[in-house]
């Protein structure tokens, strides 16, 4: 079609499109428009066009972000059912790693045994820069982590220290461990991370530490994982329900 075709009408319509004919979820309707107005801004630059007449056409609106993770009784059964084959039994591994530390699978690719430091008064943990913000995370290495990485590669500071994979293999036999955990959702590499955050909000760890093991860029990041979790919101109902009890026994009194 000729760029002068290219009208407000069109650029409605090519919208609808997307949306009605393709299916299309908001993020790809959106990516589709961002890719039309570069197109029709290069026609303006060449002085084919006026003005981008498609410019107004407005976005979609993305869904509230949803993160899932998985309960304290579902991480818990994954622990304690290791796997024969070494690939299965690696990415169990790496799974439960990242749910005590919070790192992506392309930042454990990248973790290197020079990224383990170590206080004076002897505690470990991980001080790693993010690959998607290049923002620093600095995180405690609890036990079940140290545990699992000194299984792998402690000593070499120019090999990884975990033997990685590629990632479309790993989400493979993530999946399936999920699946023999039944698990409703599909279970995820990023799943772990997920489970990280909703857990240390859950044993009351401030948000701006959360906010800087999990190596955000903003703290309305972090926010998200404030969509406490039932447990949460169980816990705190108990701890109402015991001040109330304490409250009426000194009024008794």
């Amino acid at each position: 079609m000729l760029f002068t075709d290219i009208t407000p009408e069109f650029g409605e319509s090519f919208k609808l499109f997307l949306i009605g004919g393709l299916d299309y979820k908001p993020t790809h309707v959106n990516h589709c428009l961002t890719w039309l107005n570069r197109l029709v801004y290069i026609a303006v630059d060449s002085e084919v066009l006026r003005c981008n007449q498609v410019e107004d056409v407005k976005y979609e609106k993305k869904k509230p972000l949803q993160l899932r993770h998985i309960s304290r009784e579902e991480l818990k059964w994954i622990m304690e059912h290791p796997l024969p084959d070494s690939l299965p039994e690696l990415a169990r591994r790496m799974f439960i790693f990242s749910s005590f530390c919070g790192l992506a699978y392309v930042d454990m690719q990248r973790l290197y045994p020079y990224h383990i430091e170590q206080t004076s008064d002897g505690h470990k943990y991980i001080r790693i820069n993010r690959t998607k913000t290049n923002v620093e995370s600095f995180i405690p290495l609890h036990p079940v982590a140290e545990q699992i990485i000194s299984l792998y590669n402690m000593e070499d500071d120019t090999k990884p220290i975990f033997p990685t994979k590629n990632r479309d293999v790993i989400c493979r036999e993530i999946h399936q461990i999920g699946f023999m955990a039944g698990i409703k959702e599909n279970l995820s590499t990023h799943q772990s991370r997920h489970c990280f955050g909703t857990q240390l909000l859950s044993a009351g760890v401030p948000i701006e530490s959360i906010s800087k093991m999990l190596g955000h860029t903003n703290i309305s990041t972090t926010q998200v994982y404030a969509r406490v979790t039932d447990q949460k919101i169980s816990e705190d109902m108990d701890k109402l329900i015991e001040r109330r009890k304490l409250t009426t026994k000194s009024k008794q009194r």
